[in-house]
C-alpha cells in the first residue's frame, strides 16, 4: 500500500524502513536520531498525556528493546540508508527539525 501511494512521487512518508526497504530510490531521505534518554522522555510524556500508567524507566527499556529487535530482524532491519541525511533532534523541538528538513529539501531541489 505504501509503495502504491508513493509510486507517482510527491509524497512524504515516515517509518523505520521507508528509505531502505519501501522507497530505496527516494529523492530525499532523512534518518532522525536523538539521545536515548531524550527519546524515552518524549515517549513517556506522550503516554502520560494519554493517561497510560508507566514509568520513565519502563519506557526507556521498551524503546531499547524495540531498537534491538528492529535492528536485528532479518527482513528490512532498522538502519540508516547510506544516502539518508541524519538529523539529531536531541534538544530541538518539532518545528526546528521540520524547518531543517524543509531547508534541506529546498537546497536539493535547487541543485537538481
Amino acid at each position: 500500500l505504501q509503495r502504491a501511494a508513493g509510486e507517482g512521487g510527491g509524497v512524504v512518508m515516515e517509518g523505520r524502513d521507508i528509505g531502505t526497504a519501501i522507497f530505496p530510490d527516494a529523492e530525499v531521505k532523512f534518518f532522525l536520531v536523538a539521545e536515548p534518554a531524550v527519546r524515552a522522555a518524549r515517549r513517556y510524556a506522550e503516554l502520560a498525556a494519554k493517561g497510560v500508567a508507566t514509568t520513565l524507566e519502563e519506557v526507556a527499556a521498551q524503546l531499547a528493546e524495540r531498537d534491538r529487535r528492529d535492528a536485528g530482524r532479518a527482513l528490512a532491519p532498522l538502519k540508516r540508508a547510506d544516502d539518508a541525511i541524519e538529523i539529531d533532534s536531541t534538544g530541538r523541538d518539532v518545528d526546528a527539525v521540520v524547518n531543517e528538513m524543509k531547508s534541506r529539501v529546498e537546497a536539493i531541489s535547487r541543485a537538481i
